[in-house]
């Protein structure tokens, strides 16, 4: 006999797929705070995955990879259960920002207290209403306003589970990096339910390229857990880096960025020039290392220590990574990639 399954008060049986508000909170006016939860459970008993986005209200390629996720999903040749959740911060969502109410990062209260402020009560419905009921998790993110990501996973591989997922998803670009107190991904790894998080472009659009590797990389880890039937697509190469480092501004000015994600710079190489409003230049900033730009500013005004440029660090790697790069016209070495 199957085990019961229960979201939100409603029993979600084998073959079903039940659309659940799931209410985590309440507005000024008394009205529910619902967030929108698609459980899709398979005939077949078998592995149970969570699928989150939007846990920062701004980040919304999250959002469109989960709902063509859950669209496509058929229970009668799915072994398993899939949760999905394509918008787990509401009023960050509506509102067009990155936090709930008072400005709180909802991704640092988990696994939350039910008699804790707003962020800790919300975390506590979402850890058990839908985490602890899966086995496996993935969390949809972006790079925060103003920032663009190389689409490329985070996990905590020192755990078997999680680093087969990571590579089983098959990005490129693996970060092997503990994850910050209270994230949702630490929780859930250290609850037993290993976790990781897909980094991937910008805030406030809808990038299909970046949706488009998302979506691959979720149908390649239902495959790999044998929920789906699906054809694995391998990366062109696959290397895991453990240290990555963020170029940051020493003087105010505005920004000229010479780097793209993807971009393979060696020690020494010029990253971008930082000028006053007349146009005398103030500063270059070269790379303190060798390695692969991941992720970049979007934002040509800086003042001292804002982030430019973030790099995976390549060392052993590097060699693989050089082999798949091309020269662009400014004699740069990049990854050829899909652009937004």
């Amino acid at each position: 006999m199957a085990e019961e399954l229960k979201i939100g008060g409603k029993i979600i049986s084998p073959g079903e797929v039940q659309e659940i508000l799931l209410k985590i909170s309440e507005f000024y006016t008394a009205q529910p705070v619902n967030i929108p939860v698609t459980v899709v459970r398979g005939l077949e008993e078998g592995p149970r995955v969570f699928l989150t986005a939007a846990i920062h209200g701004d980040e919304l390629n999250g959002v469109e990879i989960v709902r063509t996720i859950m669209t496509e999903l058929d229970p009668a040749k799915l072994r398993g259960t899939v949760f999905c959740t394509p918008v787990l911060n509401r009023w960050g969502f509506l509102s067009h920002s990155r936090y709930l109410p008072g400005r709180r990062d909802l991704n640092r209260y988990f696994p939350g207290d039910p008699q804790g402020n707003l962020a800790h009560r919300v975390a506590h419905k979402i850890f058990t209403e839908i985490v602890q009921h899966a086995q496996y998790g993935i969390d949809m993110h972006t790079a925060g306003v103003g920032r663009t990501n190389l689409a490329h996973i985070r996990g905590e591989l020192d755990d078997e589970r999680v680093r087969r997922m990571a590579k089983a998803f098959g990005t490129e670009i693996i970060m092997d990096q503990p994850a910050a107190g209270g994230t949702l991904r630490a929780a859930a790894t250290r609850a037993g339910i290993p976790t990781i998080i897909l980094e991937a472009g910008e805030t406030f659009r809808f990038q299909r390229s970046m949706v488009a590797r998302g979506v691959a990389g979720v149908r390649n880890v239902l495959a790999d857990l044998e929920m789906i039937e699906h054809q694995v697509v391998e990366p062109r190469f696959q290397v895991i880096v453990k240290v990555s480092e963020w170029i940051r501004a020493e003087r105010g000015g505005i920004l000229d960025i010479r780097v793209h994600p993807g971009d393979l710079l060696y020690d020494g190489m010029e990253v971008g020039v930082v000028s006053t409003p007349f146009g005398r230049e103030v500063t270059t900033l070269k790379s303190p290392l060798t390695g692969l730009v991941i992720g970049i500013t979007t934002i040509p005004l800086v003042q001292p220590g804002d982030a430019i440029c973030h790099i995976a660090k390549l060392e052993k790697t590097l060699h693989t990574v050089e082999k798949y790069c091309t020269t662009g016209t400014d004699g740069r070495r990049r990854l050829p990639l899909e652009r937004a």
